[in-house]
């Protein structure tokens, strides 16, 4: 069972719908994070992190080059909304 961790905006709001409800249905453990510095310590602990980049691509941006300059290796899945991998480019790390 793998151990993923779940980062975005919605996580630990108010809303009882988790940011990705489909992670629900997998086999593996699932921690939903806020995009925070917290989440470097975290990320070295997960298997793979899944990235909410569809409401806020600039705070997307800002996590992925954390997560890079922090030396993590832990492989990043980034959700985006429509549009938004235009955006994308190596320099998010």
């Amino acid at each position: 069972m793998a151990h993923v961790l779940s980062v975005s905006p919605r996580a630990g709001t108010d809303s009882s719908e988790p940011a990705f409800p489909a992670l629900a249905l997998l086999a593996h453990s699932v921690r939903e994070m806020r995009p925070d510095a917290a989440v470097v310590t975290e990320a070295g602990r997960a298997d793979v992190v899944v990235l909410d980049g569809r409401s806020d691509l600039a705070a997307a941006r800002q996590m992925c080059r954390l997560l890079g300059s922090a030396g993590s290796e832990t492989p990043i899945l980034l959700v985006l909304g429509e549009g938004g991998f235009a955006a994308v480019n190596p320099e998010w790390g």
